[in-house]
């Protein structure tokens, strides 16, 4: 049996995750916080403590990128590559586990001028067995794998707790999504790639049944932004998310501007924010 006796402060980690459960479901409750890859400025981003990190920051969800080896195996990488962020190079998917095991992370967010650390690349279950009872994981890059990731949270029984997204076609995610012993929780994107889907806005949420709806947007004047599609979204019961770590994602109004990105895009209707700095925004949330 599982030990939940680990604690966040003083209140049980299992208690904690279930507040942030019962805030996720409810589209129009407090705005909940995702670290961008974990906290990387302490650890390497997509690291076991990386994710540790952000937990003890208070972060609801972390966001993790999922790549798969050329044996199958499961592990945490953003790029294709493992070049920028290990002592390695080569393509993830022509590697196997093994081979993988024997690099080592670079810091931060890598780089070949970033000193090299003691931590190897997680695979995705060591991750979910850590997450589980804690956090909330948003899944990144797995989308082409989603049945082996699936499987896996199976494996950990981290499916309540976990968050697939995907840009793709409303009637592929409803064959995913449906007839599985445990329905898997779904964000849906909205981006340039799929921008015709704001034309199927009603037709993706009756269909698909999404949990949040994720908005990448350049400008300002993006169509994605309009008042009319933001409400008709909320409507559906749809929490909004947008990424606020640099401008093309947000229209111009990110982090890299101070609190004042959050506040614009606190002002235009998002209570989901992907954030590279998850302890200060837990703080500027705080304080409003």
């Amino acid at each position: 049996m599982r030990d939940k006796s680990l604690t966040l402060g003083t209140e049980p980690y299992h208690s904690h995750l279930q507040q942030i459960i019962a805030s996720f479901h409810d589209h129009r409750g407090r705005v909940l916080i995702a670290a961008h890859r974990g906290d990387w400025r302490l650890a390497p981003e997509n690291s076991l403590a990386a994710i540790q990190y952000s937990i003890v920051a208070g972060a609801d969800l972390i966001e993790i990128d999922v790549q798969r080896t050329a044996d199958g195996q499961l592990v945490l990488m953003h790029d294709e590559t493992v070049d920028r962020m290990t002592n390695g190079s080569g393509r993830v998917a022509e590697m196997t586990l093994e081979q993988l095991r024997a690099l080592r992370l670079r810091q931060h967010q890598g780089g070949h001028d970033q000193r090299l650390t003691n931590y190897m690349i997680p695979t995705l279950e060591e991750v979910m067995i850590l997450a589980r009872d804690k956090v909330m994981i948003n899944l990144d890059k797995c989308w082409a794998w989603r049945d082996d990731v699936y499987a896996v949270l199976l494996r950990t029984d981290t499916v309540a707790q976990t968050v697939f997204k995907s840009t793709a076609e409303p009637e592929e995610v409803h064959s995913f999504l449906n007839h599985k012993p445990q329905k898997p929780l779904y964000m849906h994107i909205l981006d340039d790639s799929n921008e015709h889907h704001v034309e199927r806005i009603g037709e993706c949420c009756e269909m698909v049944r999404p949990e949040a709806v994720e908005i990448c947007f350049e400008q300002e004047n993006s169509r994605l932004l309009q008042p009319s599609l933001l409400q008709r979204i909320q409507q559906y019961g749809c929490r909004l998310w947008v990424n606020t770590m640099w401008d093309s994602l947000c229209g111009g109004h990110s982090e890299l501007h101070g609190a004042e990105g959050w506040e614009w895009q606190l002002q235009h209707g998002f209570n989901m924010i992907q954030t590279d700095n998850a302890g200060m925004l837990r703080r500027y949330l705080d304080e409003q």
